[in-house]
């Protein structure tokens, strides 16, 4: 049997995921596809060592040198302790939290990448502490100690009634993360899996 094998920047969530594997397994019952959870480093090391026929992750700046197709863009939150906003407020502009510590959530070997993201590319001016998981993020920022970012799909996986999530803005402008599928060659299966995917964002 086949294995289409596709690493995923484990941030992302994975409903999106698991939907178009049933799809596409339904629709090519000679393939089995493999979804391989990673860090975002880690994912592209898989692809280039050819462990991974696809990564699905979020786009930044340096991988130019994959095929690539854009997924979807989705919003930034910002995963605060409940009530630092009013109700109603939806939007917290990221220039308003630089008093406030940012988690960033990545494993020791994966936190040079994820500063990079929100140091560099966001363009973050909070000052900066990592935590391991989504899980441990949520309960330092439930404690009142800081915030930490994430996209969309994301946050509406986190159930903790003493967080409040807010979209991300930029000087007004709402920020957005785009997810792409990344190929170090052309494959059918592969651009058949994203093009189911695509659908399911």
């Amino acid at each position: 049997m086949k294995q289409l094998k596709i690493a995923y920047f484990n941030q992302l969530g994975r409903k999106e995921l698991d939907q178009a594997k049933a799809k596409f397994e339904q629709k090519n019952s000679d393939v089995e596809v493999k979804l391989i959870g990673t860090g975002y480093d880690d994912a592209f090391e898989k692809l280039a060592d050819g462990e991974a026929d696809l990564v699905i992750a979020d786009e930044r700046d340096e991988k130019k040198d994959f095929e690539k197709e854009n997924l979807a863009q989705i919003g930034v939150m910002a995963v605060l302790p409940k009530g630092s906003y009013q109700n109603g407020i939806q939007m917290v502009d990221k220039s308003d939290l630089s008093d406030m510590t940012c988690f960033i959530v990545a494993k020791p070997e994966e936190e040079v990448a994820e500063l990079h993201l929100l140091k560099d590319l966001y363009q973050v001016n909070s000052p900066f502490i990592a935590s391991n998981s989504v899980e441990e993020a949520a309960l330092l920022v439930a404690s009142g100690s800081g915030y930490f970012l994430i996209n969309e799909i994301a946050a509406n996986l986190i159930k903790n009634d003493s967080l409040q999530k807010l979209f991300l803005t930029d000087n007004g402008k709402p920020m957005r993360q785009t997810i792409v599928a990344f190929y170090a060659k052309a494959d059918p299966a592969a651009k058949q899996f994203s093009d189911i995917l695509q659908k399911e964002y």
